[in-house]
């Protein structure tokens, strides 16, 4: 009599299993109201974070079997809002964001000009748009009041030097300069200010002119672990009274893109005394910096190598060649400059 009710409570135990296991695997659907985001290197894990126990096992299984391959997730936001089964749920998932992210990549030492030119290149904005935007005083001090950075910096006219190069995406359905602007100044504070603001700056300049020393390093000198090299030699320059001399600062006084600032264009305005950019001609640092500098232009200025060297030139490979003397300069144009 033991062994038969035992038997029983095997069987009662059986069915409940296969009860459980069916309701497991036929799942009914659910209602679910949410927009998820998904960013760069997230996963369809990111989907099932806030779904129920059962349907999130459900779900997985559901992919399991049929082996879907999430791979290619597109990054936007999904916009959930109904009754799903774990089938349909993945459909939506599979199928393109209902709000899509462009993306927008700003190049080292970018100006505003160059910024605001790709930009309406691409048909994202008006032309002059983005550099409204960032030379816009109640723009600016409202952004004074959320970065200690710009506090710093309390009488600038522009957000230029502080807009950090980056690849970045943004709604496309939404203001893409209000979220452009913020992504760039929220990177330069994540980047930049949070390590720099920890430094002793053997330099004897302030922040704001460590800025504008950044944004020349970032246009003389392309190769990393140079730069805090010229950026000692630009500064050991204006120690001793002489003129720091880098050509490309000066093509910021006429508001064009890089592009445009070509050797012909600095050679026709190079003896221009009156624009306070050419370094070739006026003394002490350019008004304002030329260009949005990375991180590692802004560490090279804050912590610059001291040598003996006063001068550098590049040949047409942009291999860097010093010179102590202005004998030994002439001798670095004579055997690579030909």
């Amino acid at each position: 009599m033991k062994n038969k009710k035992l038997k029983i409570w095997r069987w009662i135990l059986l069915g409940l299993l296969i009860f459980l296991g069916y309701k497991m695997l036929f799942a009914n659907n659910f209602s679910y109201q949410k927009t998820i985001t998904i960013k760069e290197w997230d996963t369809f894990q990111t989907f099932l974070q806030d779904l129920k126990w059962k349907t999130k096992i459900q779900t997985k299984l559901y992919v399991k079997r049929n082996d879907i391959d999430f791979s290619k997730l597109q990054m936007g936001s999904y916009i959930f809002s109904g009754s799903y089964s774990p089938k349909t749920f993945v459909d939506v998932v599979l199928d393109w964001p209902r709000i899509s992210y462009h993306t927008i990549k700003i190049l080292e030492g970018w100006s505003i000009y160059d910024i605001d030119n790709s930009l309406s290149s691409k048909w994202l904005v008006d032309s002059g748009e983005y550099i409204t935007f960032v030379t816009d005083q109640k723009i600016i001090n409202k952004y004074q009041q959320r970065y200690d950075f710009l506090k710093n910096a309390w009488s600038i006219k522009t957000l230029e030097w502080f807009l950090y190069p980056d690849t970045y995406k943004v709604d496309i359905e939404k203001n893409i300069i209000d979220q452009l602007v913020y992504l760039q100044l929220e990177t330069f504070k994540k980047r930049v200010w949070e390590k720099a603001k920890e430094l002793t700056p053997q330099l004897w300049m302030d922040w704001y002119k460590t800025i504008i020393m950044a944004s020349i390093v970032e246009k003389e000198e392309r190769v990393e672990k140079n730069r805090p090299i010229v950026a000692g030699i630009l500064i050991k320059r204006l120690q001793v009274g002489m003129l720091i001399g880098a050509d490309i600062s000066l093509c910021y006084f006429f508001e064009i893109p890089y592009a445009d600032c070509t050797p012909s264009f600095i050679a026709r305005n190079v003896a221009d005394t009156k624009n306070p950019y050419n370094t070739r001609s006026v003394s002490w640092l350019p008004p304002t910096p030329v260009g949005n500098p990375t991180l590692n232009s802004i560490m090279a200025s804050l912590q610059p190598t001291y040598t003996d060297y006063l001068y550098y030139l590049h040949d047409n490979k942009g291999q860097i060649y010093y010179g102590k003397t202005l004998e030994e300069h002439n001798a670095n144009k004579r055997n690579y400059l030909r």
